[in-house]
C-alpha cells in the first residue's frame, strides 16, 4: 500500500512539475506587463502634465458660473418724522414695501498660470435683474458695480496678477482690481471658497496691492504656529478732472484723494483651529455734508475672528464637517474740523458681533447654516455692495438672523434658499459717511427681510 502511495505522488510530481513552471512564466510575464504598464502611465501622467502647462501658458482657461435667483423683499419703516414739501409739512407714517425681483448673475473666471510663481485671475461680471428696470436709481460706481443687479453689461469684477517669490516661495505680491468681496464667512453662505480674507470688516471692492508673507518667512514660529501677514493698500477715489478739462490733463478735482490701508495678521493657523486680526486705515472717507458730497474725515475699523473648520477629532462626522465662527469688529470715525462724520463732528465708535456655523445637511454633500449679527448704535464697516438685496447682516446697526441651506442636485448644479431678517434699532446702516449715516434720524427702515432662491450651474 505505501508504495502504491509513493507511485502516485511520484507521478503527480512528475506531472506537476511543468505546469508549476509555466504558471512561474505566466506570473513573471504578467510582472513585466505591470511595469511597462505602470510606466506607460507615468509617461502619460507627464505628458499630460507637460501639455496643461503649456495650455496654461499660451491659454486664458475660462470657468462659468450662472446664477438665477428670486429674492422677496420686505421693508417696514418706522414713520416718526415730518417733512416738508411746498411750505406744508406733512407727516410720514409708518408703511411696508415688498417687491419680488428675478436676477440673473454670470461670471466669467479667467485662469493664466505662466509658471508655479506667477498666475493672473480675470473675472467678468453680468448681474441683471430680469426686465427693464430704473438705471438713473442705481448707482454703479467703482465700489459697487458688480455687486448690485441693474442692467446686463458685463463689467470687470477683478484682474490681478500674484507672484510668488523667495527662496521657498514664502513671499507674494499682488497688483490690480484685487477681490474685497466674499470674505469670510459671508462665502460660506453661498457655498463659495473665500475670495478675501473677512468679510466683517470690508466687503467691497478695491483697485490695490498686497504684499503677503506666508508662515515660511516668519521663521521657527511660523512653521510651528502657521503665522503669517498680508499687507493691503487700495484707492477708492482718484481725484482726477480727466483728460478732457480745460486747465489740464487729471489734475485734482474738488475732493481729495480717498486711500485705503491695512494689514491681516494671522497668530496662529494649524489648518483646523485659527485667529485672524485685520485692521484698516481709510483716509478722505466720503459722504454727504449740508446736502454736498464731499470727504468727511478719517476712518479706523479693526476686526478679530475665531474660526473652527471641525470642530474636536473625530468626535462624529458631523462635528468633523462644521466650520464655526466668532467675530467681533470695531470701527471708529476722525471728523474733519468743519466737517461731520455718521452726523456727528465728534469721534465715534462702534461694534459688532458676528457668530454662525456651517454644517451638514440631511443628505449627501448639502449644507445648512446659521448667522447672528448684532451692531452697535455708531458701527460702520466698509461695505457698500450687499451681501443680500435687502441690505448688509455685516453693517446692521440692531441684530440680524441669517439662515440658508444649498442642496447640490447633480454635478454643477445648486440650489439653495436662503431667509435674512434685520431689525434696525438706529438709522444709517449703510448710509455714506457723511449726515446720511446719522443714527439718530426719526424716519428709517425698522424691519427688512429678504427670502431668496436661486438656481446655479457653475463649470
Amino acid at each position: 500500500m505505501k508504495k502504491l502511495l509513493i507511485s502516485a505522488v511520484a507521478v503527480g510530481a512528475l506531472f506537476a512539475q511543468p505546469t508549476i513552471t509555466k504558471l512561474q512564466k505566466q506570473i513573471n510575464s504578467l510582472q513585466k506587463q505591470l511595469k511597462e504598464l505602470k510606466a506607460s502611465q507615468e509617461n502619460t501622467a507627464t505628458d499630460l502634465q507637460q501639455v496643461k502647462r503649456a495650455h496654461y501658458e499660451d491659454h486664458i482657461n475660462f470657468h462659468y458660473d450662472l446664477r438665477s435667483s428670486m429674492d422677496y423683499l420686505y421693508y417696514k419703516t418706522t414713520g416718526k418724522a415730518n417733512i416738508t414739501v411746498g411750505g406744508k409739512t406733512i407727516p410720514l407714517e409708518a408703511d411696508t414695501y415688498t417687491n419680488n425681483i428675478l436676477t440673473n448673475r454670470v461670471i466669467l473666471t479667467g485662469l493664466a498660470k505662466i509658471d508655479d510663481n506667477l498666475k493672473a485671475t480675470l473675472k467678468l461680471e453680468a448681474y441683471n435683474m430680469f426686465g427693464m428696470n430704473t438705471p438713473a436709481a442705481n448707482d454703479n460706481s467703482n465700489a459697487t458695480a458688480s455687486e448690485t443687479p441693474d442692467d446686463t453689461n458685463l463689467r470687470v469684477k477683478e484682474a490681478f496678477f500674484n507672484y510668488t517669490f523667495g527662496e521657498n516661495g514664502e513671499y507674494m505680491f499682488s497688483a490690480g482690481r484685487r477681490p474685497a468681496v466674499g470674505g469670510y464667512p459671508a462665502n460660506l453662505r453661498e457655498g463659495d471658497p473665500a475670495t478675501s480674507p473677512v468679510a466683517h470688516l470690508v466687503n467691497m471692492e478695491f483697485d490695490g496691492f498686497s504684499f503677503w508673507m506666508k508662515p515660511d518667512a516668519m521663521g521657527e514660529y511660523g512653521e510651528d504656529y502657521g503665522t503669517n501677514i498680508k499687507f493691503c493698500f487700495g484707492r477708492g477715489y482718484s481725484s482726477s478732472q480727466g483728460k478732457f478739462n480745460q486747465t489740464a490733463p487729471y489734475i485734482k478735482d474738488s475732493l481729495p484723494i480717498n486711500d485705503m490701508g491695512g494689514f491681516l495678521f494671522i497668530p496662529y493657523n494649524d489648518d483646523q483651529y485659527s485667529v485672524w486680526w485685520e485692521n484698516i486705515w481709510s483716509w478722505n472717507v466720503q459722504g454727504y455734508n449740508k446736502g454736498n458730497l464731499t470727504n468727511v474725515g478719517n476712518y479706523f475699523g479693526t476686526n478679530i475672528i475665531f474660526k473652527a473648520d471641525g470642530i474636536g477629532d473625530g468626535i462624529s462626522d458631523f462635528m468633523d464637517d462644521t466650520k464655526a465662527f466668532i467675530s467681533f469688529a470695531y470701527t471708529k470715525t476722525n471728523p474733519d474740523s468743519d466737517k461731520t462724520m455718521l452726523g456727528s463732528d465728534d469721534s465715534k465708535a462702534g461694534t459688532s458681533i458676528w457668530v454662525g456655523a456651517d454644517m451638514d445637511g440631511f443628505g449627501d454633500d448639502d449644507r445648512w447654516g446659521i448667522n447672528i449679527v448684532k451692531g452697535s448704535k455708531y458701527f460702520r464697516p466698509m461695505t457698500y455692495g450687499e451681501d443680500t438685496l435687502a441690505g448688509s447682516i455685516a453693517a446692521v446697526r440692531g441684530t440680524a438672523i441669517d439662515t440658508y441651506y444649498i442642496k447640490p442636485l447633480r454635478s454643477n448644479l445648486t440650489t439653495s434658499l436662503r431667509l435674512t431678517y434685520m431689525k434696525y434699532d438706529y438709522a444709517g446702516s449703510e448710509a455714506f459717511f457723511g449726515d446720511l449715516g446719522d443714527p439718530n434720524q426719526d424716519y428709517y427702515v425698522e424691519k427688512a427681510m429678504d427670502i431668496r432662491a436661486y438656481i446655479r450651474y457653475s463649470f
